[in-house]
């Protein structure tokens, strides 16, 4: 009977034990999905969170229980509440050719999500959104696209070669960042 019992103990033990270890696995095998729809470039040239593993994401921060805040911050009086934009470089299909480098004729964009001031993310049509789109050949339809959602992607067919920079800017809070990339 007691062998029974410690057995038993030996198999709950070890259940709990692969239950535990699940998670783990699958968050390593899912940290790029992850990693998608958190994190930020953390500055103006980054490709977003792609160099980095969440580490800049508003709404769990870095270090500490304070979260960071990137690029131009918005209005303390928004009455939104728009505190920062995160912005990280979209590109669903494409295989960079190095950091920050992709190839012509690809669908590259912005993703990007605003947070107030304590880190939340804001999810609705409360924004102001200008996505500002520079480099050589843009066409002037897709130089300048407004929208109110908040949290949203922006894509572009790129075909020509050079150096492109994307900045979203909240209209009503004033908060704006950027991130830039080249074509080869």
């Amino acid at each position: 009977m007691i062998r029974k019992s410690v057995a038993a103990t030996a198999l709950t033990v070890a259940a709990a034990a692969t239950a535990l270890a699940a998670p783990a696995v699958i968050g390593s095998a899912t940290a790029a999905p992850l990693d998608s729809l958190l994190g930020s470039s953390g500055s103006a040239g980054g490709s977003g969170s792609s160099d980095l593993l969440d580490t800049g994401s508003a709404a769990l921060g870095s270090s500490g229980n304070k979260p960071q805040h990137f690029g131009k911050l918005g209005r303390p009086d928004a009455p939104n509440g728009v505190k920062s934009i995160n912005v990280w470089t979209y590109a669903p299909k494409v295989t960079p050719i190095s950091p920050n480098v992709f190839p012509r004729n690809s669908r590259l964009g912005v993703r990007w999500n605003s947070t107030i001031d304590s880190g939340p993310v804001v999810d609705g049509n409360e924004c102001g959104m200008q996505i500002r789109l520079d480099g050589p050949k843009v066409p002037k339809a897709a130089q300048l696209t407004k929208t109110r959602d908040c949290t949203a992607v922006k894509s572009f067919l790129l075909r020509a070669p050079g150096s492109y920079s994307i900045t979203v800017t909240d209209g009503i809070s004033g908060a704006s960042n950027s991130i830039k990339f080249d074509v080869k």
